[in-house]
């Protein structure tokens, strides 16, 4: 049964500015709490974003309530984005803050996530393989261009910074073996750490703040500017478009400027040995190749071509996932950046008890 003090108005399918101007909706007195059943609604434009938030600034400042009710997922989060506050007061607020629902919900928000973001991955891996042999929907010459954007571009940062930081732990590990009379041993740490370790991971930290935030930047505002939305009428998809270029392109430059990263990061603990622990370069070098072995360089090739896929695949995700204006490419920037430095630590650990 519904209230004398609800009034219930039921939105059609499509709720655009030809219905908000034949509803005069906006026109009634709000003398009751407000329902909007949105069960049987599929798209909601511009002008019905506008009608909502107008019914519910009436409603508020005649002290009653708009309610809507049946809202999909995806109508939520659009409203959301125009900071519409939604509140549904057919379910009690002990039920709506209870610990289940919330965990509930997490779980399932969780799981859809996770179901885009393989979907994604599964799209990139696939257009960026089999999909080359049916169709190339990209312009000639994106991948010279992106491995000049992605890699040529990052390479002056990536060595500076692999330089600065070998030097660092050079001379911090250096203190500590130079009161024990172990200085020689200063080559195969900073070696075996660099080859490892702080080479690819140090890089694909560099590159998910600098690549990964470019690729949803630029996503997201192909898909807020509907450019994803025109590729696809003109029969051309979208991910193999702009991700596929950008997917073999760091895979072909992040290994390349791991590799430089770790010479850098070598090289710096290389003057700290003769330097400050007055080791000769012949046994620098000579303890450094004794004790590095191939499969040390195969784990830090490994984990740099992982690391590249991880980069573009978040970006990718967080990129097309954007709905709204500026501010959601913003906010999905972020996330993106903060997502896939957290990813790669994780990968990086789970890596040390594989390799």
């Amino acid at each position: 049964m519904v209230s004398i003090s609800q009034k219930i108005i039921t939105i059609p399918p499509v709720l655009d500015r030809n219905w908000v101007e034949q509803s005069n909706s906006l026109l009634c007195e709000r003398n009751r709490n407000l329902i909007l059943d949105l069960s049987k609604t599929v798209r909601i434009d511009s002008a019905g974003l506008c009608f909502i938030k107008l019914l519910n600034l009436q409603c508020k400042n005649s002290g009653k309530k708009l309610i809507l009710r049946n809202i999909s997922s995806d109508h939520l989060n659009l409203l959301k984005t125009c900071n519409f506050p939604f509140q549904d007061k057919e379910s009690p607020d002990s039920f709506k803050n209870s610990f289940f629902v919330s965990t509930g919900d997490t779980f399932i928000k969780f799981m859809n996530n996770s179901v885009h973001a393989l979907s994604v991955l599964t799209e990139m891996l696939y257009w960026g393989t089999f999909g080359l042999l049916k169709k190339q929907d990209f312009k000639r010459g994106a991948l010279g261009e992106q491995m000049y954007q992605l890699g040529y571009k990052a390479f002056g940062i990536v060595t500076l910074l692999s330089f600065l930081i070998g030097i660092v732990l050079s001379l911090q590990s250096a203190m500590q073996l130079r009161n024990f009379g172990a200085g020689i041993f200063l080559a195969p740490l900073i070696g075996i750490t660099m080859v490892r370790e702080m080479g690819p991971l140090l890089t694909a930290i560099i590159l998910a703040g600098r690549t990964g935030s470019a690729t949803t930047a630029e996503i997201a505002t192909m898909g807020v500017g509907e450019e994803l939305d025109a590729l696809q009428t003109m029969g051309i998809n979208p991910i193999q478009f702009a991700v596929v270029p950008k997917f073999w392109a760091i895979s072909i430059t992040m290994p390349i400027l791991s590799i430089l990263a770790t010479a850098a990061g070598i090289l710096g603990g290389f003057f700290v040995a003769i330097f400050y622990l007055d080791l000769s370069s012949s046994i620098f070098w000579g303890e450094l190749s004794k004790h590095l072995h191939l499969r040390d360089l195969n784990a830090g090739f490994i984990k740099s071509v992982v690391f590249s896929w991880l980069i573009i695949w978040i970006g990718s995700y967080y990129g097309l996932r954007v709905r709204g204006g500026a501010e959601a490419v913003g906010r999905e920037t972020t996330a993106s950046v903060v997502t896939g430095i957290f990813i790669i630590i994780l990968a990086d650990a789970i890596f040390s008890f594989i390799l």
